[in-house]
């Protein structure tokens, strides 16, 4: 069944409106048929079976059934920092992170970001943004609808992070140049002191110079290698991701399977 996000508090047999773009898409590009079945989410861990009621000139209504039960969230809660790329790279980066289970994007601007942007030009580049995730969210079945907010100097999110009061949280920067501490290492550490907020900083095409570096390990954001090659940025931030919610994964399947015992 295809995934459509509309915010609203839902109740069994109720009936809702599917509008817009939403509306589009379910008509022309999925050819979903009056009887077929959808699912609805909030983009709060609430998700419902529904079914196509009748089509409209310019909406469709469905009915609300009962609540889906199980989730597609990993076990933590991973901030993706990322330096703005170049292009179709970014967007690229958005759907893919997003697949692999990225709880919020805030993007970052960093000194070797190419990317020029004025007020104006960000306003738009959050809009579309923003559609970009949430038809990542609709194809990977997410039970959230991820946010990205508006970037940043690199420095400002290092500083509002630093004054979090909540410590239950480990941060890291992937970087290219470290040779000691492993993505696999922090996250142990992570799992064994029980943190589920996972921040993950990731430069641009140039990589991150090393008085950023330096600023972010004065604030606890530890730099980590993810392997002996050199990533692409927007790979390097999948691959963070993707590692990230999979050792989530398989430490709980671990623990369910020795409770088993």
């Amino acid at each position: 069944m295809h995934r459509f996000f509309i915010q609203a508090a839902f109740e069994k047999d109720m009936t809702i409106r599917i509008e817009n773009e939403d509306f589009l898409h379910l008509k022309n590009s999925l050819r979903i048929k009056t009887g077929e079945l959808i699912e609805i989410s909030d983009g709060h861990m609430n998700t419902f079976c529904a079914y196509v009621n009748d089509f409209k000139k310019d909406y469709c209504e469905a009915v609300i059934g009962d609540k889906i039960q199980n989730t597609n969230e990993p076990e933590c809660k991973i901030t993706l920092y990322p330096a703005i790329l170049k292009g179709d790279r970014f967007e690229n980066m958005i759907q893919k992170c997003i697949e692999g289970g990225v709880y919020a994007i805030k993007p970052v601007i960093t000194s070797n970001t190419i990317v020029d942007l004025d007020e104006k030009n960000a306003d738009k580049k959050v809009e579309r943004w923003s559609r970009v995730c949430k038809l990542a969210c609709m194809q990977s079945k997410r039970d959230i609808l991820v946010n990205i907010e508006k970037p940043v100097k690199l420095y400002d999110a290092v500083d509002y992070l630093s004054k979090v009061n909540d410590r239950k949280y480990i941060s890291f920067v992937c970087y290219e140049a470290e040779r000691e501490k492993s993505i696999k290492k922090i996250l142990d550490e992570a799992v064994e002191h029980g943190k589920k907020d996972i921040n993950i900083f990731i430069g641009p095409e140039g990589g991150f110079q090393e008085k950023e570096i330096k600023r972010l390990n004065d604030h606890e954001i530890h730099a980590v290698h993810i392997g002996k090659r050199i990533l692409r940025a927007d790979t390097a931030a999948f691959s963070a991701v993707f590692y990230t919610a999979m050792r989530y994964e398989l430490y709980n399947d671990l623990i369910k399977n020795e409770s088993y015992k």
